[in-house]
């Protein structure tokens, strides 16, 4: 739903006074007064100060949507979120909105997700306090470039986490490690016909504010999370409009960016270079890492020569 005069000014997180909007909107100093009783009781802080009106006061780690807004630095990403408190999958929800033309940018976060998806078709664990959200693009990019995206969101996360301390790095096609372990997963989702993409779904996961222990066997032994990592909370929203920020940063420069977004994946990796196998398609492909492709593609050489590895699942071992 498009937000009324009185969110959009709430977002700002400024003051703004009560009878201006009144009169802007043609409606009484007793409706903008319902309207912010009607708002706190959905959660959200707002003082009134005499003088100088209302602010919205974002609380931390508040994911509410105006709480989102409000720390947002993107002019598309996120500027239409919407905050569920469980779902299945926000995958699966996003896709029925973009079925229904929901516009780019669109963005659905989950407190909770009961069958969060990972690649492959594995189920990803998504307890409350971890970030896990949905975000709608619309790129004008031919299909072979989409999984550039992956790698672009990758380099989003990394630099993200990095500025709060944590040691980031990626391991292709679309993890994010810490330590050596999954702190965070990023699955691309794709529409398209033969002469262009309709839409992406770029869902990414994050192991944030709870403890690997928490996650079940078999899963918390390859998981990081910025929690055990640091030893405090993070303010998520805060994760999410920095992920954002460097995200578009990247995607409206496409497709010049390309290049720049290869280079910063390429700094940021812990894949190139080092002895790796590989599942992919059925068939096992043992070699060194070489490089990645112009198209997102992981150039592995093996003892026949150089292999194209497009999808799969990698295994890395200490360089000898």
């Amino acid at each position: 739903m498009p937000l009324s005069p009185l969110e959009r000014l709430l977002a700002e997180g400024k003051f703004f006074s009560g009878s201006a909007v009144a009169s802007q909107t043609g409606v009484s100093r007793a409706a903008v007064s319902k309207q912010i009783s009607r708002l706190r009781s959905k959660g959200y802080i707002i003082e009134s100060v005499r003088g100088k009106g209302y602010r919205l006061l974002p609380r931390f780690d508040g994911l509410l949507p105006l709480e989102v807004l409000a720390r947002l630095k993107t002019r598309m990403l996120g500027r239409n979120p919407l905050l569920l408190e469980a779902v299945d999958s926000t995958q699966t929800f996003l896709k029925r909105l973009a079925e229904q033309g929901a516009p780019e940018g669109t963005l659905v976060v989950a407190l909770e997700q009961r069958s969060g998806k990972g690649r492959a078709s594995r189920r990803w664990s998504s307890p409350p306090g971890g970030l896990w959200f949905s975000l709608l693009l619309r790129p004008s990019l031919p299909m072979h470039q989409v999984s550039l995206l992956t790698l672009m969101f990758g380099v989003a996360v990394a630099r993200t986490l990095m500025l709060q301390g944590v040691p980031a790095s990626l391991k292709w096609p679309n993890d994010v490690l810490a330590k050596g372990k999954k702190v965070c997963g990023i699955l691309l989702e794709a529409s398209s016909d033969p002469e262009r993409v309709d839409y992406v779904i770029a869902g990414i996961g994050l192991n944030v504010n709870f403890s690997t222990a928490d996650l079940p066997e078999g899963v918390r032994e390859c998981a990081a999370s910025t929690l055990d990592l640091l030893g405090r909370r993070l303010d998520r929203a805060e994760l999410l409009a920095t992920i954002l920020m460097h995200a578009e940063a990247m995607y409206e420069k496409l497709p010049l960016s390309i290049d720049g977004i290869l280079d910063d994946w390429r700094l940021l990796s812990c894949t190139l270079g080092i002895p790796v196998t590989i599942s992919s398609y059925g068939r096992t492909v043992e070699g060194r890492a070489l490089d990645i492709a112009p198209d997102g593609a992981l150039l592995v050489e093996t003892e026949g020569g150089v292999e194209r590895i497009y999808s799969g699942d990698v295994t890395m071992k200490k360089a000898q």
